[in-house]
């Protein structure tokens, strides 16, 4: 019997999605709380960080962070990728972290996308809030982790990025360690911005990233 899988429009092959998403910079209000390891990222101005975007954008479901100061706990919110656990509202959201605090006001937020921007039914993050696509006539869940091809247009606003070592996680509630230092990982751009490559990823070690100027980045995925 053939193991062959017939394509499934949706989940084999994704339709082009765009970003403008570019870093946000904490900026003077930009706040660090933690409660119980739920942390309350404020940024100065609106973050543009949306889980349900207009069809054919992509969503937000991970960041990570740059120029924090002053951190106390456990790691590094430095490098790492932290999965989104709610945005209340236009300058807030909030992640798991190990880091009890922080100085945000010279920081950097940094979207992270992983391919292919939806979850197959056996993803951990499956379940959570959908995403529309242009021409799709159905929603679809969060992120998966499985490696995926994509055709990359890469704009001013965006980089490709991989971690050689292969030791990147994404940090939460069930992959942060209660104890130790949770990985630093070291990233490399694999493709600059204003390019156009066919790239293989390979989550959690290599991701798209909002790394730039303004411009608009567009990518369609083979899963």
């Amino acid at each position: 019997m053939s193991l062959l899988r017939l394509g499934t429009p949706g989940l084999d092959l994704q339709p082009a999605l765009t970003t403008t998403q570019v870093p946000i910079a904490g900026g003077a209000g930009g706040l660090f709380s933690n409660s119980g390891n739920l942390c309350t990222i404020t940024t100065n101005a609106a973050h543009g960080l949306t889980f349900n975007p207009s069809a054919g954008v992509m969503p937000n479901y991970f960041v990570t962070f740059a120029g924090v100061t002053g951190q106390t706990g456990v790691g590094s919110l430095i490098s790492n990728v932290f999965r989104i656990l709610t945005i209340p509202s236009t300058t807030t959201f909030t992640i798991y972290s190990t880091v009890t605090a922080a100085v945000m006001t010279a920081a950097t937020v940094i979207p992270v996308f992983y391919s292919p921007f939806t979850a197959q039914g056996t993803s951990s993050f499956a379940g959570g809030p959908t995403q529309t696509i242009a021409a799709v006539p159905t929603a679809f869940p969060p992120a998966s982790l499985d490696c995926a091809v994509g055709y990359s247009v890469l704009g001013a606003n965006c980089t490709v990025q991989g971690c050689l070592p292969q030791n990147a996680l994404i940090l939460d509630a069930l992959s942060t360690p209660a104890a130790g230092t949770p990985n630093s990982p070291t990233w490399t751009v694999l493709q600059v911005a204003s390019s156009t490559e066919l790239m293989a990823f390979f989550p959690p070690n290599v991701a798209l990233w909002a790394s730039g100027g303004a411009g608009t980045t567009t990518m369609a995925m083979i899963n």
